[in-house]
């Protein structure tokens, strides 16, 4: 509820009464940034672990493609014969409990128990490590005293997690946020100012063909925060995949569509969505991380039935919650590869000379 009125706030066009309760959401925006210096002046020493650590976070709240990222790095590490744990507090989920467990373990498990995306990342990396904790600290301890036997940590939404060192810190940094939201939540969708990124060793530009100037947002970041690593990034739709098949986004070019999703960017996903055909009938945005029940699948359904609609398309988050429902017509989630500029190699590389030769790695 708090995060639908949320957004119509920060969307708001010219002279609107939103006016009123924006002016509220400043006033909050200042105790947040007196909470977030307490925070960081009161966190105490960070917890080191014996292996590499690496964050994947972001600024911004919302979604910043950070999950995909994380994914697209562990496989191109674990090709690499790299014994990958992921480290995640599995925001959203309804019972809080701790665990590590082989991915392909985790993917068996309740949604309520791993929550949406490490549920999605265990379904994609079945080779890797999966340590859940309320606490990310605790659960990077965790990984490492399993018998396991881990040459690196990613740690999922780390960058404001200060009571865990870390070796890298990478941000992903969404280009298609607008300049006028670029201020401290809930005024904005900045978690921290911009000047934070200078923490950073690698910043991501997600996104990045949506971005309005892509070389002068990689000067402005570049300025910043000028020892990272500019990276840039687009997410493009590989192919559409469904309880039984997998067909090529090709397939949606004539078909009728109603789209939802329940993530904290749901215009990105219309747009690429709208990229992929000339007849999309509705598109329904939910909450991030949203519970599906009954409620919500009797009203994609008779929704999806007033348009017509020929098929239902759905993120990969969104799918590993809701394939078990009966929607009355196809559904499929939209699968994306990542384009990453200059390379997915060079990231690696990178990340892999933390990993001492001859320690682990053969």
């Amino acid at each position: 509820m708090f995060e639908s009125i949320w957004k119509k706030i920060l969307r708001r066009k010219g002279l609107s009464p939103l006016a009123i309760p924006a002016l509220l959401l400043w006033i909050v925006s200042l105790f947040y940034r007196i909470g977030l210096a307490i925070k960081k002046a009161t966190r105490g020493k960070a917890v080191k672990v014996k292996v590499p650590v690496v964050s994947i976070g972001n600024l911004s709240v919302g979604g910043t493609g950070k999950t995909p990222i994380i994914a697209t790095l562990a496989e191109f590490l674990l090709e690499e014969g790299v014994k990958v744990g992921i480290v995640s507090s599995a925001y959203g989920r309804k019972n809080q409990i701790s665990f590590v467990k082989e991915a392909r373990r985790v993917a068996e498990m309740s949604v309520d128990d791993t929550g949406d995306e490490v549920k999605m990342l265990a379904e994609l990396l079945p080779q890797a490590i999966i340590s859940v904790d309320k606490s990310k600290s605790q659960a990077a301890l965790n990984a490492q005293d399993s018998d396991y036997d881990l040459d690196m940590l990613l740690i999922d939404d780390g960058f404001q997690h200060f009571r865990l060192d870390r070796d890298v810190d990478i941000v992903t940094y969404d280009g298609a946020i607008k300049a006028r939201d670029l201020k401290l939540f809930p005024y904005g969708v900045l978690r921290e100012p911009l000047s934070s990124l200078k923490r950073a060793e690698v910043i991501i530009i997600t996104r990045a063909n949506f971005a309005r100037d892509i070389g002068t947002l990689c000067k402005r970041l570049s300025k910043i925060a000028p020892r990272a690593k500019i990276y840039t990034a687009n997410f493009k739709p590989k192919e559409i995949i469904g309880h039984d098949r997998k067909l090529p986004v090709k397939y949606l070019e004539d078909k009728a569509i109603f789209a939802f999703a329940g993530i904290g960017n749901f215009r990105a996903f219309e747009k690429q969505v709208r990229t992929l055909t000339s007849n999309l009938d509705f598109a329904l945005e939910f909450s991030d991380h949203q519970r599906y029940t009954g409620r919500e699948i009797d009203e994609i359904r008779d929704a999806a039935d007033r348009h017509g609609s020929d098929l239902l398309l759905t993120t990969a988050k969104d799918w590993v919650k809701i394939r078990d429902f009966d929607f009355g017509r196809e559904i499929y989630y939209l699968a994306l590869e990542i384009d990453l500029d200059p390379g997915e190699e060079r990231l690696v590389k990178y990340l892999l000379s933390f990993i001492k030769p001859g320690e682990k790695l053969n």
